[in-house]
């Protein structure tokens, strides 16, 4: 993203939080109890919440409607009171408030800040403890002249209150947040880019940011102005965006229908709780919590959420809560979170594209060309800027001399150059999914995901993407536990491979102790072979010549339908065929019936043998088992047998081999590997 500088600095994924260490409890068979079941009272249009006095306060300075380019709003400590009617601050550039420290200012009822879309920014300059209430603050900006830029508090001044406002049709941010601000009872609408945001030049080994409150705000159809469209990749959206801020409590707003990520927290955040939120029908992620530590996220309903995201990205899961390179850790502050790990819990989550995604990069350390939100470091490593982000020239090259590439492979560097998926917990959350409501497209619709990708290009890098796999998976403390799923849940692990929740439940993984599903036992599946590999009919599916014969699907004999596979022997001293889909196919442990129909174009007699081998996630082959067929004639035989898959077995592969001397044919039809009915 840019800050409000103009500042160039990139991001991309999102990241995760902690909470409470409270021990785990039982997995709820219904709603959780306290997560809100529908969108509170709307705060956009509420005349209760949203109108001012209809007199002057005391003492208050009276602001006329019209054109108020002439009056003094700098005088600190004075309350003014806007008229009813439409205020404007003339068609300059730099038309705008800079209000004195701590200095009121209230609105009287429909009482309309405009900036005509002549002016850039309402409220300016670096006073403390301003407040803005009861005011429309519209038509700020002109054009994209706003990109990164805030309208009301425009340089994040301390101390600010801004509450029962209206915000809405501006260009850039409706409103830029500093230190010990709260925002709350607001209409944020419309905006072109955010409905809040906030960026301070950084501050080494600190937060550039700290204490805020957003609550009962409204944060609806945000990023009118398309900018992930514009600028691809900037990651620079959203119905509001956090950047590095020490201590947030984000509480009862209702976060929907904005063309981006709903709630996104963006590099070196900590310290935050998310609760009581509604966050329905964002284009992308519910919350977004990015490079970030120690965030509890409790009690509330995400809905709808990255709907378009995930049919757009179809490589990845579009998930309503978005945990990237995030995690707990004991060194940071937890005051109000509650905790130093990263806890979600008593959630519902419902039709969303996808559910919770843990993720790690290999490639994203400080230092790296991986690492999109470029020049920070990690809070545990200084510099934690390289070079300081106001360089607009950076474009993340490599500095040799930092530690995070001299002595990156060494302790504490090791550790600490790199943001971690870890100590996350995800429990008794109430994960519903409807496939036949939700929009589904690829792979990962309907997924929960602890996963890590990325690719071993970086020469000096001491971090391996099978390193990263196994801390994220095995290593780090992410623990899902006591949770409860409605639908045909998948569970997405490794470099995102799909796999069921018994195969989740059992070893390795041990995920989801405790949860239950309403799914019930995997169903029978009488066979897991495709249609065209079991059958011939539709082409010779995923049966490949391996050695010394050549195959073709052929209508010269069936023993169903009108198709087989022609097996014609080229070489003396036997032949073979495989499956060319290895690991194969999906099937659950567990008795089978394996059956396969064969005969041979002439009287010449072989016996093939059909080799099966059981694999678990890790591609290991936990047993083999063969079939012998009969010797072969020139009419249809079928050969038959039930075996055992063993324990953890997730695929299963095979082949066909036997003996014969070049010019033999032979063919098979109707083959089946599965549940016995």
């Amino acid at each position: 993203m840019k800050s409000a500088k103009g500042i160039a600095l990139v991001c991309a994924c999102a990241g995760i939080g902690a909470c409470s260490a409270a021990p785990l409890e039982p997995a709820r068979a219904t709603r959780a109890a306290v997560a809100p079941t529908s969108p509170p009272a709307p705060v956009c249009g509420n005349a209760e919440l949203l109108t001012g006095p209809e007199n002057a306060p005391e003492g208050a300075v009276i602001v006329p409607a019209g054109d108020n380019t002439g009056f003094d709003f700098r005088r600190p400590g004075l309350t003014y009171w806007f008229a009813p009617g439409v205020h404007t601050l003339g068609t300059e550039l730099f038309g705008q408030i800079a209000p004195g420290a701590h200095a009121t200012f209230v609105g009287g009822p429909g009482a309309i800040l405009d900036g005509q879309n002549a002016n850039l920014y309402a409220f300016t300059g670096e006073a403390e403890g301003v407040t803005i209430r009861y005011l429309t603050i519209r038509n700020f900006g002109r054009g994209l002249d706003n990109n990164n830029e805030g309208v009301v508090n425009h340089n994040g001044g301390s101390g600010w209150i801004i509450e029962h406002d209206t915000i809405q049709d501006n260009d850039g941010a409706g409103v830029f947040l500093g230190s010990d601000n709260i925002l709350s009872y607001n209409c944020l609408k419309d905006n072109g880019q955010y409905g809040f945001s906030m960026f301070k030049m950084p501050i080494e080994s600190d937060s550039a940011i700290k204490n805020l409150v957003l609550d009962h705000n409204e944060i609806v159809g945000n990023n009118k102005d398309d900018w992930e469209t514009r600028n691809p990749g900037c990651g620079c959206t959203g119905g509001g965006k956090f950047w590095d801020v020490n201590g947030a409590r984000i509480t009862n707003n209702w976060v929907h229908d904005n063309d981006s990520v709903g709630l996104w927290a963006d590099t070196n955040n900590v310290d935050f709780l998310f609760e009581g939120n509604y966050i329905d029908h964002n284009t992308d992620e519910g919350i977004f919590y990015e490079i970030s530590y120690n965030a509890t996220i409790r009690y509330n309903t995400l809905r709808r959420n990255a709907w378009a995201k995930g049919v757009r990205n179809t490589g990845s899961p579009g998930p309503a809560i978005y945990l990237s390179e995030s995690g707990g850790d004991a060194r940071l502050a937890s005051t109000v979170s509650g905790s130093t790990k990263l806890r979600i819990y008593e959630n519902v989550l419902e039709d969303n594209f996808s559910g919770i995604s843990i993720f790690e990069n290999a490639n994203r350390f400080c230092n790296s060309n991986g690492n999109t939100s470029k020049g920070y470091c990690t809070p545990f490593v200084h510099p934690t800027l390289i070079p300081s982000p106001h360089d607009e020239t950076y474009v993340n090259p490599i500095n040799a001399t930092h530690p995070c590439y001299a002595q990156v492979g060494n302790e504490p560097y090791l550790t600490d150059c790199r943001w971690h998926a870890q100590n996350v917990e995800v429990t008794n959350n109430e994960f519903r999914f409807d496939p036949t409501v939700v929009p589904c497209a690829g792979t990962y619709c309907g997924v929960q995901a602890l996963m890590a990708t990325g690719e071993n290009n970086i020469p000096w890098s001491p971090y391996t993407v099978a390193s990263v796999q196994n801390a994220v998976m095995f290593g780090n403390g992410n623990v899902f536990a006591n949770n409860h799923y409605y639908g045909p849940w998948r569970f997405a692990k490794g470099y995102g491979e799909k796999i069921r929740f018994d195969t989740w439940q059992a070893a390795p993984f041990l995920q989801d102790q405790g949860s239950t599903s309403d799914q019930g036992p995997p169903p029978k599946v009488p066979n897991v072979f495709d249609a065209d590999t079991a059958t011939l009919e539709g082409s010779t599916g995923q049966w490949s010549a391996w050695f010394s014969d050549t195959i073709a699907q052929t209508t010269n004999e069936a023993h169903g339908g009108t198709h087989s596979l022609e097996i014609a022997v080229t070489a003396p001293d036997g032949w073979g065929v495989q499956l060319a889909n290895y690991p194969g196919y999906d099937i659950t442990p567990g008795e089978k019936l394996v059956r396969i129909w064969a005969k041979s174009r002439t009287a010449t007699a072989i016996q093939p043998k059909l080799t099966i081998k059981w694999l678990n996630v890790n591609r290991e082959i936990l047993q083999t088992d063969t079939v012998q067929l009969p010797t072969l004639t020139m009419a249809w035989q079928e050969a038959s047998a039930t075996v055992t898959a063993p324990a953890g077995t997730i695929t299963v592969w095979g082949y066909l081999t036997g003996p014969g001397s070049a010019g033999t044919t032979l063919y098979i039809d109707d083959i089946s590997i599965g549940d016995p009915p």
